[in-house]
This record gives C-alpha cells, structure tokens and sequence, in this order.
C-alpha cells in the first residue's frame, strides 16, 4: 500500500479503453485520500473513493471559488480565464454561493426536466437531421463528426438563441480549449474573440428579444450584460464538448463488445438503467472541478487542513467496487446507480436532463436507423486522450453499417 504523504501527479494514461489507468487505481486503494502534486507544482488532496467523494462534493466547507487545474498544463486555463475578463462574472462552475445560487436559479427552469422535456421535438428533429446526413454520405462515416460532435453545439446554440449562421464563432474556441496541440495564445486569441461576440449578442437580445434563454436571462432584470454572457460560454463550455465526447464514447463503449449493442437492439427500447449504466462506465469527464478547503475537515483517516486543494476523480469513484458490483464491466440492467457522471451536490452539473435527452435520442437514433452499425476499424484503434480540462474522449469514430 503507498504511503499516503508520498505524492503523486494525476495519472491520465489509460492503457485497457476505458477502465481507469493502473497508476490511479493504486493511487486511491484503500479508500484514503492521497498527496497529490498539482501541475503547477503545489501540493492537495485526490480523493477516489466513491463514499468520501459523494461526501466532500455536497460539503460547503469545500470552496469552488478558487480552482486549480489537476490535469495537463496550467498555460490553457489561465489564458481562457485571462481572455473572459468581466464574463468571469457569469463563470457559474467557479462560483460559491450566493453567485452560484442566483445564477443557477436564472436558468434552473430552462434546464429543470420539464424545461428539457418541451426541447425533446427541437432535439430529435436536430438528431434526425444529422443521421439524415449521416445515411446519404455513407460508410464509412466519422460517427463524432457527423453526429455526436454537431448535435450538442445546434442544441445548445439553440436553446442559447445563437444564429445558425454564428454557431461557429461559439463552437471554435471550445475545440482549441480541448486540442492538445492548441498553444496558450490560440485559445486566448479565441476566447477574447468570443468575448467580445458574446457582448454583442447580449446587446442583440436586450434590443430584439426571441423565445431563448439569453433573452430569459435579460428580461428577468437580475443579471448583469456580462453575467449573462459569461453564462453563456459556461454553458457551450460545459454542455458541448462533454456532451458530444458522452455520445461518441457510449457509441465506442456498445460497439466494442457487439453483445451490448444487440441486447439494446433486442430490448426494441432503451431504459433508463442502460443510460445510466453507460454514463457511470464512460465516465467523460475524469476529474471534477477542483475544491478548496475553507477550513481543516477531516475526511476519512486524514485530516485536510484549510487553504488545502482537493481533485475529486469521478472515475476512480465511478469504479469503486466499494460501491459498484463488478465496476469494470457494463451491466445495461444495473439498479440502483448513483453515479457521479455529472458530480454531486449544488454544483453537479447544470445541464445534466439535456444530455441525457440527447444521449437518448442520439443512441435511439442509430439504433432505429443503423441497426448493423459497427466500428469500422479495430477498437484498440480509435485514438483515444484526456484533454487538459480532464475530458476523456474520441477525436474520431469511424463506423460502418
């Protein structure tokens, strides 16, 4: 058993698909939060056990406020945080309470269930649209490029109020975000870009509002220009590239064993126990958003003294056979699932009923109209990575029918 002072850096090379990198799992035996060296070189807490995760994301002695990346290099996330400038005001993933609260209360009806259910008709025309295009170009066909990639940023742009034809200067600068090969300058250059976009947007809909969410936001009188801009990019940020990496992995995770995809096929629909089964195995975001202790709180064996970081691993939790039977397989019928796929807490995340629906739609889709569907190459050849923000995920998946 490794010494619990004995750090060590977050471990991101997975060498079996999905299944955490040995390196993490050995990092969080035992169930004891471990020394972790942060990329910037200071020294925090990683917690992967299931129960102390649940616990430390729902425990408001724990900041968001003020974050540190726990993956890849710092370079990125202080340039994007450098380009936002006033939009940091909207920046909901990193607010504590009150901001957090009245942010979340602005746009928590848009998003409840019921505010996503009224999407669904938007949603599956936007999905039956994409495998339309999908079925004339053919196999093989990259399935993130032609669907999972294009969905979520027409759904979220939509629901956004951006124009078709403006979607691009939104959906750019969250790919540069996750490029591994995108400089620091890049992603500055293309935040400040997007900066400055979004404050013209925002003056758009205070002078012509439509049935969209920033014109929600405006209307209701209790947000700031840049708040509800700054929202706005939290919300393409968070609700994109997770969503469309979400759907391309599920595809990859029911393709590679061709049981799983039959016995969807077979069941002729898809349970609410399958989608919640594949979002706790796929585990796309890796790690949660950095916590700060505010005061010394003891978790488990350790005591995590105030001022201290903590980087919650959401897949090592999602694998804990502490809590999952057999962790490491799929079982579509599992019960009982309380996943930390979206976190935990008042911060879990804000777009969790929309990625369902367009993971469900998405999955119903293909299964209807590709029932043959298979990868078109081995599946220890799609190229696999974990961004710098912690986003597990396929650039391409090419498939065939």
């Amino acid at each position: 058993m490794p010494e619990i002072d004995a750090a060590v850096s977050y471990p991101r090379e997975r060498v079996d698909g999905f299944d955490p990198p040995p390196p993490l799992r050995d990092a969080v035996a035992g169930g004891r939060p471990r020394r972790l060296r942060f990329p910037d070189g200071h020294l925090g807490w990683l917690i992967g056990d299931y129960a102390d995760a649940r616990a430390v994301l729902a425990d408001r002695r724990f900041s968001i406020g003020v974050t540190r990346q726990a993956v890849g290099e710092p370079a990125k996330s202080e340039a994007y945080d450098a380009a936002l400038g006033p939009l940091r005001a909207g920046a909901i993933t990193s607010l504590d309470p009150p901001g957090h609260t009245r942010l979340r209360r602005a746009v928590g009806e848009r998003l409840s269930p019921a505010g996503v259910e009224r999407r669904r008709p938007r949603v599956e025309s936007i999905v039956a649209e994409r495998l339309d295009a999908m079925e004339a170009a053919g196999p093989p066909a990259d399935l993130h490029a032609m669907l999972a990639d294009p969905v979520p940023a027409r759904v979220i742009c939509d629901l956004l109020g951006v124009p078709e034809s403006e979607q691009h200067r939104f959906v750019r600068p969250t790919e540069l975000l996750l490029d591994p090969d995108a400089t620091a300058a890049e992603v500055a250059a293309a935040f400040g870009g997007f900066s400055d976009y979004a404050r013209l947007l925002v003056e758009e809909k205070r002078s012509d509002p439509r049935d969209d969410l920033l014109s929600d936001l405006l209307a209701g009188g209790g947000l700031s220009d840049a708040e509800v801009a700054g929202l706005a990019l939290e919300l393409l940020v968070t609700g994109h590239e997770t969503t469309a990496g979400l759907i391309t992995m599920c595809v990859l995770a029911l393709l590679e064993d061709r049981s799983r995809w039959d016995s969807l096929r077979a069941a002729g629909a898809l349970e609410d126990a399958a989608i919640e089964e594949l979002l706790r195995y796929v585990s796309v975001v890796e790690i949660g958003f950095t916590r700060t202790a505010l005061e010394d709180v003891a978790v488990g064996e350790v005591t995590i003294a105030a001022g201290e970081s903590v980087a919650i691993s959401l897949l090592a939790a999602n694998r804990d056979p502490a809590r999952f039977d057999e962790p490491d397989g799929i079982d579509l019928d599992r019960g009982e699932n309380r996943h930390l796929a979206f976190g935990h807490g008042i911060h879990k995340c804000l777009g969790q009923y929309l990625a369902r629906l367009e993971l469900r739609l998405a999955l119903t889709g293909l299964l209807a109209r590709f029932p043959s569907l298979d990868l078109a190459v081995a599946p220890a050849e799609v190229q696999l990575s974990c961004t710098d923000f912690g986003v597990y995920r396929a650039a391409a998946l090419p498939v065939a029918w």
